[in-house]
């Protein structure tokens, strides 16, 4: 289980605009690396038909992979990324988990699967490569 006061230190990952703070929830982090957590995505994260916006999508992936590499108790910073969209859906509420695909001491590799919360749907997933930067103090 990962303590309370880090789980605090990984909201450092997370800006303070409200439509983000306001509506993401941790919901576990079993181990290292291993996140859960929620986000009610607002209209004005949509795009103009009414759906999760592509670059929303992406920010969730930056956002879960950050929770993943803060859970290992390392500041980070994120060289590349990709992400694959599935499934284009109304804002709604969305299900986060990461997994971690590799963890050296430099760099670490972190992919992050996004669901639609009332269906379980797949709706996009992304793979961010991670430069460590050090412990968090």
């Amino acid at each position: 289980m990962v303590d309370e006061k880090l789980i605090e230190k990984m909201w450092c990952n997370v800006p303070e605009a409200p439509e983000f703070r306001e509506n993401i929830e941790i919901v576990e982090v079993n181990e290292p690396g291993y996140v859960h957590f929620t986000m009610d995505i607002p209209k004005s994260l949509g795009n103009y038909r009414g759906g999760i916006h592509g670059g929303t999508g992406y920010f969730i992936g930056e956002i879960g992979c950050g929770f993943a590499t803060y859970s290992f108790g390392v500041n980070n910073v994120c060289n590349s990324a990709s992400i694959n969209f599935f499934k284009a859906v109304p804002c709604c509420k969305v299900d986060v988990t990461t997994e971690p695909l590799h963890k050296g001491r430099s760099t670490a590799v972190i992919r992050v699967t996004t669901r639609e919360a009332a269906t379980g749907k797949l709706l996009f997933q992304s793979t961010h490569n991670m430069f460590l930067m050090g412990p968090i103090e």
